[in-house]
């Protein structure tokens, strides 16, 4: 009796089983799968041999990038299902992806319908990924063709993975430029006033300057190009510079720095307007906020105020330390010479040593907040470690030099040709080092410290959170506006472990004949994140009560959320205002009765 009952078990339950892995299948489709059509079809038709139940999802994506649809209807017995598309597809590979359910709600089936589209539409392109707008009538010939400029996506500065080796170059010219001009222009101001009468020095200036002015236009155009994902062509027309202010603080400073280095060339080409009372300040304070620029290379990171101040200290002492040792060696002991020279090279010793304190400290400070310890486990770090050994090599040499010159200058009247000869050896050495460490600094801004997330932060202004114990389901929802116009979404998954398919997200706007459900696929079958950039977000384009619901299919079955409510405001942050009817008073006359008793 026992093997018996034990035998009538099992066999309910493969019964059982059997029911739930028998998965709906499709007869045909239109379009039908792997066939190539002339233009966008309107609709999606699908005939399964099995009826389907209430949740159905379909998601449609053209050249990986995703196309709303609206919410599929079904007919012939439940069995057809029918997707209206409602903008016309472009042209490529579109596939559609299909998950099903029995009408008890059990999973049931899902797959894939590729096609190709040959031509793109012959209306209005489709700029947008996402999009909830009606296409137009099949009859309407009216409907203008679109002909403005696509919307280009503009990424950080400090993320941008193409175009490095012209914006790396474009990087250490501007560098060595600007270092050159203002270490320069401070050691004539503060040590050699009479290096303006000297035309080896007007000439020398006027040469630094013309390097950052090469270097920066070279460093500009590679950024602009670098962030619109484009070529170094693209970036050279000074109207790409102008999407340098969607780029970051980094980009922004990189377009501020072509300003200033403009500027900079009213003191470039009269370097005696340093030591004029009058023009000394403007014509020092354009050169060094031009050198700050290069400190705001890097916004990113813990303490990101801090950062930005170290980084801008750092530039300011390498740019006088560097650029000083450039003009020493270069100009002020190209021969012998009168005492001027002998008080040259003493003013630069006693202002070098002070930007070598501070270049010192600025860049420990930083290493430690963007690298920590973890040198060697990162390209970021490694590249720190040998620009620490090439800073110590400057150390070294420059406190030689200087304990050299102290000894032999300090009583003489003039430059002898052996004294300018060795000294010119010794910071000639000591500028060629400052010109890798400088080339290392532009390496160190296309690497990626280990202190610092490669993703880009974003401030979200909704969050909702979706979790069903039944199915272990658990997911976040963010969207970065909570106003209407186009928003960026974020979607995180903390569970299921695994076996996770399906995932869509579906925001129900309030009721309105012309606008559907936007369903978001999201690409996730575990525990991850996926973001969507606000560049390409979701149109928000109605105020009031919308509704969130995550669609899924999971190892414990098929999952629709409950839905969850959440407020999108107008534009300009007002609550949108409903407006109530009260119908008129009717007066309605009653007759009076008057009953006697019996």
């Amino acid at each position: 009796m026992i093997v018996l009952l034990l035998a009538a078990c099992f066999g309910a339950l493969s019964l059982g089983a059997g029911t739930v892995l028998a998965d709906n299948e499709v007869i045909t489709s239109e379009p039908a799968d792997g066939t190539t059509l002339a233009q966008s079809p309107t609709e999606i038709v699908i005939n399964f041999t099995e009826e389907v139940g209430d949740l159905r999802n379909v998601s449609l994506q053209c050249n990986t990038e995703p196309f709303t649809l609206e919410r599929p209807t079904l007919s012939g017995n439940a069995r057809v299902m029918t997707v209206p598309i409602p903008e016309p597809l472009p042209k490529g590979l579109c596939v559609v992806s299909w998950l099903v359910a029995d009408p008890d709600g059990e999973p049931n089936g899902d797959g894939v319908i590729s096609f190709t589209i040959e031509n793109d539409p012959a209306g209005t392109p489709v700029t947008e990924p996402v999009n909830t707008t009606p296409a137009a009538a099949p009859d309407d010939t009216s409907t203008p063709t679109d002909t403005s400029t696509p919307e280009v996506t503009v990424i950080d500065l400090n993320r941008v993975d193409t175009g490095q080796g012209p914006l790396w170059l474009g990087r250490v010219l501007s560098m060595l430029g600007i270092a050159a001009v203002f270490g320069s222009l401070v050691v004539i101001a503060a040590a050699w006033p009479e290096g303006v009468e000297y035309l080896i020095t007007v000439r020398f200036v006027r040469a630094a300057w013309l390097v950052a002015f090469i270097g920066t236009v070279l460093f500009v155009s590679a950024a602009a190009g670098a962030v619109r994902g484009e070529s170094l062509g693209g970036g050279f027309s000074p109207g790409a510079w102008v999407d340098l202010l969607d780029a970051g603080w980094a980009g922004r400073a990189a377009l501020l720095r072509i300003v200033l280095v403009i500027a900079m060339a009213w003191a470039a080409f009269r370097p005696d307007r340093v030591i004029d009372p009058v023009t000394q300040l403007a014509a020092l304070g354009i050169p060094a906020l031009a050198v700050a620029t290069i400190g705001v290379g890097r916004v990113d990171g813990s303490l990101v105020l801090i950062g930005v101040l170290l980084g801008i200290a750092h530039a300011l002492a390498i740019a006088v330390w560097v650029g000083g040792a450039i003009l020493l060696a270069r100009v002020v002991l190209a021969g012998p010479g009168e005492e001027d020279l002998v008080h040259a090279v003493r003013g630069f010793g006693r202002i070098s040593v002070v930007a070598i304190i501070v270049t010192v400290v600025t860049g420990f400070a930083q290493m430690f907040r963007l690298d920590g310890g973890e040198l060697f486990t990162n390209g970021h770090g490694r590249v720190i470690v040998l620009k620490v050994v090439l800073v110590a090599a400057m150390v070294f040499i420059g406190l030689s030099a200087r304990q050299f010159a102290q000894q032999r200058l300090g009583r003489a009247h003039e430059m002898t040709m052996p004294m300018a000869d060795r000294l010119r050896r010794a910071f000639g050495t000591e500028a060629a080092i400052g010109i890798v460490t400088l080339m290392a600094s532009a390496w160190l801004l296309a690497l990626q410290p280990a202190k610092v997330s490669a993703e880009p932060s974003i401030d979200y202004a909704l969050e909702r959170r979706v979790q069903i114990a039944e199915v272990d389901l658990d997911v976040t929802v963010k969207l970065t506006r909570d106003t209407v116009g186009s928003a960026g979404l974020e979607v995180r998954v903390d569970a299921p472990a695994e076996g996770l398919t399906g995932l869509e997200v579906m925001l129900t706007p309030p009721n309105n004949p012309d606008i559907g459900a936007i369903v978001q696929p999201i690409p996730l079958t575990g525990p991850g994140r996926a973001v969507r950039t606000e560049a390409a977000g979701l149109p928000i384009s109605v105020a009031g009560p919308w509704l969130l619901q995550i669609n899924a299919a999971t190892t414990a079955g098929v999952v629709q959320s409950d839905p969850i409510q959440f407020e999108i405001l107008n534009a300009d942050g007002s609550a949108p205002t409903t407006s109530i009817t009260v119908p008129p008073s009717i007066l309605v006359p009653i007759e009076t009765t008057t009953t006697t008793a019996g």
